[in-house]
C-alpha cells in the first residue's frame, strides 16, 4: 500500500510509509483487496497546512545568529569602546525571574 500526500514534502510522505510499513509488519493493516494490486490512497493538504509549511520553511532559513551585531559588538569589545550597564542587567535578570516565578505559579 503506497501513501501519496500531495503538496507535502517527501519527509512527510516517507515519514507515513514507515508508519504504514511497521503496522504491516505488526500484522495490523487491513487486508489488501483485489487481485493483487497495491491500492493507493491519497491526502489533500488544505491551504493553511501549505502556508503552515511555508512559514516553518521560511523560519528554517533565518539565521540563529545576527552576524552583524556579533561583529559590532566584538569590535567595540576590541576598540575598549564597550560600555557595560550593570543597571540594566540587574533589571533583566530580576524581569526574568519575575516571569518564570509567575509561570510557575499557574501551573
Amino acid at each position: 500500500m503506497s501513501i501519496k500526500i500531495k503538496g507535502s514534502p517527501n519527509k512527510l510522505q516517507r515519514s507515513s510509509e514507515s508508519k504504514v510499513s511497521s503496522s504491516a509488519k505488526k500484522g495490523n493493516a487491513a487486508p489488501s483487496k483485489g487481485k493483487g494490486n497495491a491500492s493507493s490512497d491519497s491526502v489533500d493538504l488544505t491551504d493553511t497546512a501549505s502556508k503552515l509549511q511555508q512559514l516553518e520553511q521560511a523560519l528554517a532559513d533565518i539565521p540563529v545568529v545576527d552576524s552583524g551585531r556579533v561583529e559590532a559588538v566584538t569590535q567595540s569589545i576590541d576598540d575598549g569602546q564597550y560600555q557595560i550597564n550593570n543597571e540594566k542587567i540587574a533589571d533583566r535578570i530580576i524581569s526574568s525571574e519575575n516571569e518564570i516565578n509567575n509561570k510557575n505559579k499557574q501551573l
